[in-house]
């Protein structure tokens, strides 16, 4: 009897947590609030999302071995790639992902080139580039589109 009224009393709790997290956000970081979107809607107008703060659900189809810093993800359409960077808090996204569906939540940015780009060109270069890089850089939507990661949850 005790376990049953401590597993909903965690799960109350859980629910509770969930949904609490608009409310805590300062005034500082009002303009950040994150939106949840649709995978399809980013596709049909990428950029009025630039800059904003958003949650979109999709499949990971691809953690990079090397870094772990890297993870792309798809909608309904399996052609169309997002790319999630990891950025500097988050040590690596774990190899577990790869198959999972996701909630993931980030800024969306457009790509900026620089050092990691030219990396990934001289790899490239060497035969060792990764296919989900090489199969983003045809797609037509969303090739220089990026989801600076801030959290994730599985689905």
């Amino acid at each position: 009897m005790m376990k049953r009224i401590l597993g909903l009393a965690i799960i109350a709790a859980f629910f509770a947590a969930c949904g609490n997290t608009a409310g805590d956000k300062s005034t500082a970081d009002e303009g950040n609030v994150s939106e949840q979107v649709t995978f399809a809607s980013v596709i049909e107008n990428p950029e009025q999302y630039l800059g904003k703060e958003i949650t979109l659900e999709g499949k990971v189809v691809h953690v990079c071995m090397h870094s772990g810093k890297k993870m792309y993800i798809v909608g309904e359409n399996p052609d169309i790639r997002l790319f999630i960077s990891a950025g500097e808090e988050v040590p690596k996204f774990p190899m577990e992902l790869l198959g999972s569906e996701i909630s993931v939540t980030g800024v969306f940015q457009k790509i900026e080139a620089g050092a990691d780009m030219e990396k990934e060109h001289e790899m490239a270069e060497e035969g060792e580039a990764c296919e989900t890089e090489e199969a983003i850089a045809q797609q037509p939507v969303l090739a220089d589109m990026m989801l600076n990661y801030k959290a994730h949850s599985v689905k």
